[in-house]
């Protein structure tokens, strides 16, 4: 019986060892120093939704690119969400828009233990008139090349 609990055991360490695991939740630590990357950029979504549309999928993969192109050896990911809702909701939110946007650029080839990914939980909140949504820029991720 002891065997089996060790099989077990080796079979769960495996199965949530994936890229998207290795990746570290921290708060971002500051931009190194050197040449400057250029950014952060945003990435943007739907109203309670961790999911991207077709056009911000592009843009996270051109991201991906971008950081391997000038050599990017870390990337920092801060997800936020609107003042809609619960707060704590809202914290797990931003964590869960981080992981789509880390596992698109793991995806793409970038290492996963080179994410670094944090929550802003509610944005400080954008103030808009008119027919633009006023929440939608800080329903985000912020992506931002560290070194």
């Amino acid at each position: 019986m002891p065997r089996t609990g060790l099989i077990l055991g080796a079979l769960a360490t495996l199965f949530f060892a994936t890229s998207a695991a290795a990746q570290t939740i921290a708060a971002c630590p500051p931009r190194m120093g050197g040449t400057p990357h250029p950014g952060p950029y945003n990435i943007y979504f739907d109203f309670g939704k961790s999911t991207l549309d077709p056009q911000q999928t592009a843009e996270v993969r051109k991201r991906a690119k971008q950081a391997k192109d000038i050599y990017v050896t870390q990337i920092c990911l801060v997800g936020f969400a609107d003042k809609v809702g619960d707060p704590a909701a809202n914290k797990r939110l931003g964590l869960a828009r981080a992981r789509t946007v880390a596992n698109l650029l793991i995806g793409d080839g970038f290492a996963a233990n080179n994410i670094v990914m944090d929550t802003g939980g509610e944005a400080y909140g954008r103030f808009n008139f008119g027919d633009v949504d006023r929440n939608k820029a800080d329903r985000r991720v912020s992506i931002v090349f560290n070194r």
